[in-house]
């Protein structure tokens, strides 16, 4: 086993920071140790002290000890060696052509820092101590920037190959590497490393693999700058803020620092997980033995489901009368297909389905789906269909009683020449009703942890920045956004010890039903709160707004997202004049019945999609105005006839209807609400 370990941020295809000194460490084991006799060259008479200690040299554990102190040996007893002489261990390091040492310390962990270098490479690094040699090859300096959040940053290109399928067939990809950093999650305390690890170069084979947002950015980042590109991510679907935050940051919310503290305890963990793991466990297993249709077998093609209920889908099993439901249920239809069509391989697509599923095509199960969120996708095979009647099976498990299919997705079977919608009337019937199935228990949402586990042990590396894309899981708390995100901002400045170290975020997209204005919207707060973080030095926002879906929580549209977080690093960091994030709200004068509302950002002026509307509040009275753009960067609403306005909203609700305002460049209005 080798003694002799590295950061696994120090591997092979590794990206460093061009143009600042970086730190280059690991540990040794064995420091620390006391020398045994059996360490010590026989004296024989006849033989020189100097040749004494030039043959102990060659011993492993003399090689690494300060020379004096191999001498020493030759003038002291051997007892007294053995008492009081420890073990060091001396590392070098070789990088262009230059060669750092550094003496591991009692732990044996030691560091030495490259002068800074300019963006190139590829470059080799060679790491000695005593007998081993660690060669670290394909080494690049660029930029390199920490990429955190939860599932919309997290989220990898596979699910989008069949929206930029072009990003699989690039003749050249770009000099881009990611660090994809373990999830795990700690509430012992900060760790000094990482478990794992390491650097992946994008190719045709490994594209799948890479963070989407964090993608589409470093190649606006490559294309632009012309610099390798280092992605350090660290993102975790589910997760609040307050996961990501250490106990410094959380010292104004003393309550979530208890709550993290009480999971540093292994029994009460294991506890927990015996106790929600069990429940869960009973659950699955008592559906599957009281779903009836597993018993008679309704997945196949004999199987009569003439006298089944009708069902409209896609929808929301409420509208079938199913308010509430929980448990198993079964949903069919037939469908008829050409000979061409049957002989082929076919793709069914059917949306997101709540909870889980399996489908069935003529008796044969092609896919299994078993949370909400992932877009069910399968493959049918050729040979599989048949010219004329087919059927599709779908069982469907109903954990939480808001069960459905996910309506305006694809909904169909299709080769590349024909497809067959299945929207309309389906059969359903009832396998099994169950209770709620037992909520599962995530410690990856508890606050600290991930910080402790999957950002403390990045912030010694420099970074040219950070890109952060979260928000969704602080929804029910939103009016603690703003003291939560901008603590965490500057914690992680001070750590790291860089304390304008450049923060880009995305403020949150549309998500949900259509709706009018309201001041109570939870995501309408935490992009309010996104919005004022930007009041801190060195920040940047990416607006969301209408690159969101309605019925996803995890829209498509990355590149976008991307492109924006780009265009806020080339003003944040490069200093490079553009419209980014969109138009801010300045000021609002009112004169006579008008109010005239001021934006910055607008480029060569403000645009509407459609006629653009204002909401006007009075007490508990919402009152839709439009808006008239009167200049470049003013719009005006009319205020006749409310009683006492106290309030404007603009683009304000989880999915406001009403956000039709953009700049000459395509950036969005940022919601607003303006006091009156």
């Amino acid at each position: 086993m080798s003694n002799l370990k590295l950061s696994p941020l120090s591997s092979n295809g590794m990206i460093i920071q061009r143009e600042v000194p970086y730190p280059v460490w690991g540990r040794v084991s064995g420091a620390g140790d006391f020398i045994n006799n059996n360490h010590l060259p026989a004296q024989s008479g006849g033989v020189s002290r100097r040749n004494k200690v030039r043959e102990s040299l060659k011993t492993s554990v003399f090689r690494d000890l300060p020379l004096k102190n191999v001498i020493n040996c030759f003038k002291t007893p051997c007892s007294s060696v053995v008492k009081n002489q420890k073990l060091t261990h001396m590392v070098s390091v070789t990088f262009l052509g230059k060669t750092y040492n550094a003496q591991a310390d009692k732990d044996g962990v030691w560091q030495v820092m490259l002068d800074p270098v300019p963006a190139g490479g590829p470059h080799t690094m060679d790491i000695e101590s005593g007998d081993e040699k660690i060669t670290i090859s394909d080494i690049y300096s660029g930029d390199v920037w920490l990429c955190a959040g939860q599932s919309n940053m997290e989220m990898q290109m596979e699910r989008l190959r069949d929206d930029f399928p072009e990003e699989w067939t690039a003749k050249d990809f770009p000099l881009i590497r990611q660090f994809k950093v373990p999830q795990e999650w700690d509430f012992s305390g900060p760790r000094e490393t990482l478990s794992g690890g390491s650097w992946l170069a994008p190719a045709a084979e490994t594209l799948r693999e890479f963070a989407a947002v964090p993608w589409f950015f470093a190649k606006y980042l490559c294309e632009k700058r012309r610099v390798p590109i280092g992605l350090l991510c660290t993102a975790w679907g589910g997760t609040p803020v307050e996961s990501w935050m250490s106990a410094d940051a959380l010292k104004g919310f003393p309550k979530k620092i208890a709550e993290g503290k009480k999971y540093a305890d292994p029994a009460r963990r294991e506890k927990i997980d015996n106790t929600t793991n069990t429940a869960i466990q009973e659950w699955e297993i008592n559906l599957g033995h009281e779903d009836i249709g597993v018993a008679k077998e309704w997945q196949k093609p004999e199987a009569g489901i003439s006298g089944w209920d009708d069902i409209t889908l896609p929808g929301d099993f409420a509208a079938a009368g199913l308010a509430q439901f929980c448990g198993a249920i079964w949903l069919a239809k037939e469908f008829t297909i050409s000979a061409e069509f049957a002989v082929q391989e076919a793709k069914l697509w059917l949306g997101t389905i709540v909870d889980a599923d399996t489908v069935f095509i003529n008796g044969v199960e092609i896919g299994n789906t078993t949370y909400r969120y992932p877009p069910r996708k399968y493959n049918v095979p050729a040979g599989l269909l048949r010219k004329g009647n087919n059927r599709i099976v779908i069982r469907v498990t109903c954990a939480s009683g808001d069960g459905g299919v996910t309506r305006d997705k694809p909904f169909r079977i299709f080769t590349d020449n024909e497809a067959v919608e299945f929207s309309g009337i389906w059969k359903y019937k009832i396998g099994a009703a169950a209770p709620v199935r037992p909520a599962e228990f995530f410690f990856q949402r508890q606050p600290m942890g991930n910080y402790n586990a999957m950002i403390a042990p990045l912030l010694k590396y420099p970074l040219k920045g950070v890109i952060w894309y979260q928000g969704e899981s602080n929804d029910r708390n939103p009016d603690e956004y703003t003291a939560l995100f901008q603590a965490m901002i500057q914690d992680w400045r001070k750590k790291s010890g860089h304390e304008e170290t450049p923060f880009l975020f995305v403020q949150l997209p549309i998500f949900g039903a259509p709706s009018e204005n309201e001041k109570a919207a939870p995501w309408a707060a935490i992009r309010e709160a996104q919005k004022n973080a930007l009041s801190l030095s060195h920040t940047g926002m990416a607006a969301g707004l209408e690159l969101g879906e309605w019925n996803d929580l995890h829209p498509l549209n990355k590149k976008d997202i991307g492109r924006r977080l780009f265009l806020a690093a080339e003003q944040t960091v490069f200093g490079d004049d553009n419209t980014a994030p969109g138009p801010l709200f300045r000021s609002a004068e009112r004169r006579g019945e008008k109010i005239f509302l001021t934006f910055d950002n607008c480029g060569a002026g403000l645009c509407a999609h459609e006629t653009p509307y204002i909401s006007i509040v009075a007490g508990k009275i919402y009152v839709r105005r439009p808006a008239t753009i009167e200049a470049p960067d003013t719009v005006s609403v009319d205020i006749s006839g409310i009683e006492s306005p106290e309030t404007l909203l603009y683009a304000w609700a989880n999915n406001p209807q009403d956000r039709q305002l953009y700049n000459s460049d395509g950036l969005p209005v940022i919601p607003f609400k303006v006091v009156l």
